[in-house]
């Protein structure tokens, strides 16, 4: 018996890429929002590495090394990153500045 194909158009590709997207984007939305992330791991469990650095338009290794030393990060990136997860750009402060090592 053979296999049947199915044929999906790329169309109904990136439809169904955009609403995980969404999907994502929202679950890590709503756990800041309630105050659960405390670690970009927890961030990392619903959106890998790479795909939040892609979102966040940054290379990944730069990405990566301003996740180990959050304090690194620019005002327009903490910007850019509460405007992709539609929370108060507070919210993000208040997360980055709980994760830096050295606080004055």
């Amino acid at each position: 018996m053979a296999k049947k194909v199915s044929k999906i158009s790329e169309k109904a590709k990136k439809d169904e890429e955009s609403r995980k997207r969404q999907h994502k984007l929202n679950s890590i939305k709503t756990d800041f929002e309630a105050g659960k992330i405390k670690s970009f791991e927890q961030i990392f469990a619903v959106m890998v590495e790479s795909r939040l650095s892609k979102e966040m338009r940054m290379g990944f290794v730069t990405f990566r090394n301003k996740v180990n030393n959050p304090g690194d990060f620019t005002n327009n990136e903490l910007v850019r990153f509460a405007e992709l997860i539609d929370v108060d750009i507070n919210i993000i402060l208040k997360f980055i500045y709980g994760l830096m090592k050295y606080k004055l």
